[in-house]
């Protein structure tokens, strides 16, 4: 039963765009209903289901950039990710490596350059490495390989 509160809250949280015209009540709701979501269930099990929901709910480039500006609007970037180069190399996977064309706010890039250095891959620090371009991140390439499987 909490599986499925977990789910369902999980489906509530991301069946929606992420640009929708919300009142600043309603995001607030939203962005409240995440924190919620991560003190009732704990970070790794939502984490586990959200990720379940991207692979199983978001195939489609416009799904996973709609998935990933959500994401961040919740804050989760905040949390730790366990394999962040492989939770990463989904979202280019989806959108064939195509940032210019799928990413024109660049979410992916800001979801790299946050998560990946708070879990201690300093390469992707852009105050370290203002070079950095996770398109061409040979852990997230690799990742990406793993997914065309």
């Amino acid at each position: 039963m909490k599986k499925d509160d977990l789910n369902n809250k999980i489906l509530y949280l991301f069946n929606r765009y992420w640009d929708e015209d919300l009142t600043e009540k309603e995001e607030d709701a939203l962005e409240e209903n995440a924190t919620e979501l991560v003190s009732t269930f704990g970070w790794p099990a939502v984490y586990k289901a959200a990720v379940l929901y991207l692979h199983n709910n978001c195939q489609k480039p416009d799904d996973v950039i709609n998935f990933a500006h959500l994401y961040w609007i919740y804050g989760w970037y905040n949390n730790p990710i366990p394999n962040p180069h492989d939770f990463l190399g989904y979202f280019y996977y989806r959108i064939n490596l195509n940032s210019e064309k799928y990413d024109n706010m660049d979410i992916l890039d800001s979801l790299a350059t946050t998560i990946l250095p708070k879990a201690g891959f300093m390469e992707a620090d852009l105050t370290l490495n203002t070079q950095y371009m996770p398109e061409n991140d040979p852990k997230i390439l690799t990742a990406i390989e793993k997914y065309k499987l």
